[in-house]
């Protein structure tokens, strides 16, 4: 009996594997078949995009070697799958996490076994990767939009309570300050130490305000040189830290409302003085980048900003502190998308940290 396949069966094989294919090209998801050993037998290109590899770089490599570019304890999640999967058949969601020069991707997985017919087969696992980052990103604008809404109705009546007694307290600590020029140095310092405070509380206090006053930018032409030296003018930089501006006048044009950029500087500065205990070296440079936006870096010489934690510093209430790493850099980030530009930070751990701040150019020639 000849079991050579007809021409039928073939044209049928063929069809029924460009189907798959298409299969394959048209999910927005990535897909991956894996044998026991974890080689790669099947990919798909959107799976391959997440690597920034095409798929015939990553077909018959092993899984592993694209689990070791995921972020540190994917490798203990994806083994924690293939045992729920060699168990149950399949596995729920599990979100891994992908950090690059581009930010914080994240990625859930589920997988399944491949029904086999040959026990030579078993072990194959099919694999479905789906990018939610911006799914995660738009639950956590909901999510920080009802915390600002709420904080936002109490902040007025907060502030008025909190600022008279504050007044008081630091009214009686510079008397006393006054009072006691001749005090033994441990006295002196406790007096400081209280001044220092009732600032940081009063500088609490501003950020609350800063929320409520965010609404539509009143925008008018400025030169952005002009806001930079305002703010440094009002901000009573502690002597003990250096300041070395590089701007230039008459050059740096930008369409903005200037109260809610001097609170993005301000706060800025703030963190900047905060990160270096109050003493080290802030450096500030405004210039044009090409011809269509203006640019403000702010750079200090403080503890830097881990890279764990660099792309979370935006996130809506990171951290613990009202300011800083609280809301103020998420207000910073509103109010900069507000004026159509952008903020972005860079750190390394002990060299500091660096703000960059980009605006639109206002043509001179023409009017707002």
């Amino acid at each position: 009996m000849d079991n050579t396949p007809n021409i039928a069966e073939l044209e049928s094989t063929k069809r029924t594997v460009k189907y798959f294919e298409g299969l394959l090209r048209s999910t927005p998801n990535g897909v991956v078949v894996t044998d026991a050993s974890l080689n790669i037998v099947l990919v798909n290109e959107r799976f391959s995009s997440f690597f920034r590899q095409s798929w015939r770089d990553v077909i018959e490599t092993n899984l592993f070697v694209w689990l070791q570019q995921l972020d540190e304890g994917s490798i203990e999640l994806w083994t924690k799958l293939m045992e729920s999967v060699y168990r149950d058949g399949y596995c729920c969601d599990v979100n891994l996490m992908m950090t690059s020069t581009e930010g914080v991707k994240c990625l859930s997985v589920n997988a399944s076994l491949v029904a086999q017919e040959s026990t030579e087969d078993y072990g194959m696992i099919i694999s479905n990767w789906r990018d939610i980052t911006k799914q995660i990103e738009m639950e956590e604008q909901i999510a920080a939009s009802e915390r600002l809404a709420v904080l936002g109705k109490l902040s007025a009546s907060i502030a008025h309570e909190i600022r008279n007694p504050l007044a008081a307290i630091d009214i009686s600590a510079l008397n006393l300050k006054r009072k006691l020029k001749g005090a033994d140095n441990k006295t002196k310092s406790q007096i400081d130490r209280i001044i220092k405070q009732v600032k940081e509380a009063v500088d609490t206090i501003q950020s609350l305000q800063d929320l409520v006053k965010l609404e539509a930018p009143n925008k008018r032409r400025w030169d952005i040189s002009d806001i930079i030296w305002n703010v440094i003018d009002e901000s009573e930089l502690p002597q003990s830290v250096h300041l070395i501006k590089s701007m230039t006048k008459n050059e740096l044009f930008v369409d903005v409302d200037e109260k809610q950029v001097s609170i993005v500087l301000r706060n800025i500065l703030t963190n900047a003085i905060h990160a270096m205990n109050n003493q080290g070296t802030i450096w500030i440079n405004a210039y044009k980048e090409g011809d269509d936006n203006v640019k403000i870096s702010i750079k200090d010489s403080g503890c830097g900003i881990t890279a764990e934690n660099i792309n979370k510093i935006f996130q809506s209430f990171y951290g613990t502190k009202v300011k800083g790493f609280g809301y103020g850099l998420t207000i910073c980030r509103m109010i900069m998308e507000k004026h159509g530009g952008t903020i972005d930070a860079k750190s390394e751990e002990g060299e500091g940290a660096t703000f960059i701040l980009s605006f639109p150019f206002a043509d001179t020639g023409r009017s707002i």
